[in-house]
């Protein structure tokens, strides 16, 4: 993957991104949540890139770290 597609694809993730925090009434903390969100979108094939983005759809896992 050559800079120009890395860029774009760094653009559009961040577009999809910010589109997902606007559909999550705009919630402070956690970005990261549309981030990820937003990346498995755009790694899917073309007809699952078009469903509905859901938190329910999310597996995230607890940090461990932050509990010790």
């Amino acid at each position: 993957m050559n800079d120009s597609s890395t860029g774009n694809l760094h653009e559009l993730t961040a577009k999809l991104a910010y589109e997902y925090w606007e559909r999550r009434s705009h919630p402070l903390g956690s970005p990261e949540i549309d981030w990820s969100a937003a990346e498995r979108a755009l790694a899917l094939p073309h007809e699952e890139e078009q469903k509905e983005f859901s938190l329910y759809s999310l597996h995230l896992a607890p940090d461990e770290k932050s509990y010790r």
